[in-house]
């Protein structure tokens, strides 16, 4: 069944989700974004109105869905502009700057019934499905150690966009950590369930360009019965080359271990080692990853099914964030080398 779909805003994905959500056979009734410039890219991309505001915009086309990306400090707003009319909405990370910018519309957006699903293309690959069955087979065993490492190129590559805003901390929140950190977390916290977790080591570095806004991070986490984090962000790879990143996961338990990376060709791989020996298969495309989470979003509307994520899952993902990026502001040596702007300020 069509469904009429918004767009708010350009940000870095919001074109890219909203032709996504066409070619999945809806309809593209209106788009937001206060930049006229960006606006203007929109409605050219999708024959539609713009509008300056996410409110202008839902009451002019009501649409039945929101789509919602946007700059990290304004996300939580366009969210509660559906909160207050009651609009659907999938929204994609990072969600805000920080997790006390969106928890109190997130608490309302639960409070009142309204329909939210994040997209987190990782919830879509194969490794993911292959590991959760090996854990309820028991195959995996206990899960004792997660690394995850997703290294796109430099921040330059946000510059000449209306993403450029990506690399003003004051408006973003951060760098790599801030823009990528929580599709790892994601992953992570889908293992250990609702066990606390603790950050025991991290470090934001921008070594490598000497921004104000971090180029690699990595983040340590320990959930309360044992399972290690280990998460890396960057910016650091080439901009020049085959791939547009560097991503891998690596799952270790007490029987098994499975990775996820890349073949001399480009393609995605899964490598699932047992006392068996070895097997190989070819995981999901990123493209692929977030069409199928943005289909099943838009279907669980459809269908009237509770969403395998909502807006509360995004908070604790930005908890976690928040707690590297303190635990690495600490210190000197986990800062750095080079001076850092400000994040956003925390309401």
């Amino acid at each position: 069944m069509l469904m009429k779909l918004a767009v708010l805003s350009y940000s870095h994905h919001g074109r890219g989700i909203g032709r996504m959500g066409c070619d999945l056979g809806h309809e593209i009734v209106g788009v937001m974004d206060e930049n006229k410039n960006a606006r203007t890219q929109l409605e050219k991309e999708f024959s539609c109105l713009g509008f300056d505001t996410a409110g202008a915009c839902l009451d002019a086309v009501r649409p039945d869905v929101a789509l919602i990306t946007g700059k990290h400090i304004e996300i939580p707003s366009h969210i509660q502009a559906c909160v207050d009319r009651r609009i659907p909405y999938l929204v994609d990370k990072p969600f805000a700057d920080c997790a006390a910018r969106l928890r109190p519309v997130a608490e309302a957006s639960e409070k009142h019934g309204v329909f939210s699903t994040l997209t987190l293309p990782n919830r879509a690959s194969k490794i993911v499905a292959v590991v959760k069955k090996m854990v309820a087979d028991g195959s995996l065993g206990k899960l004792v150690l997660y690394n995850s490492r997703l290294n796109n190129g430099p921040p330059t590559r946000y510059d000449p966009t209306p993403s450029a805003w990506h690399n003003i901390p004051s408006i973003s929140g951060g760098g790599s950590w801030a823009t990528e950190g929580a599709h790892g977390i994601d992953t992570y916290l889908q293992f250990v369930g609702e066990r606390q977790v603790t950050v025991v080591g991290a470090i934001i570095s921008n070594a490598m360009y000497g921004r104000e806004i971090e180029d690699s991070a990595v983040g340590m986490l320990r959930s309360d019965d044992g399972v290690t984090g280990i998460i890396e962000s960057g910016y650091t790879f080439p901009s020049e080359g085959g791939r547009s990143g560097d991503h891998f996961f690596r799952f270790i338990g007490s029987k098994a271990s499975v990775f996820a990376f890349y073949g001399k060709k480009g393609e995605p791989l899964i490598e699932i080692n047992t006392s068996s020996g070895t097997e190989f298969e070819e995981d999901l495309g990123h493209g692929e990853r977030m069409r199928n989470v943005i289909n099943e979003g838009l279907s669980a509307i459809q269908e009237g099914r509770v969403p395998e994520t909502n807006i509360l899952d995004a908070v604790r993902i930005l908890e976690i964030q928040d707690a590297v990026y303190d635990h690495a502001r600490l210190n000197p040596l986990t800062n750095g080398p080079y001076p850092m702007g400000a994040a956003a300020a925390r309401p």
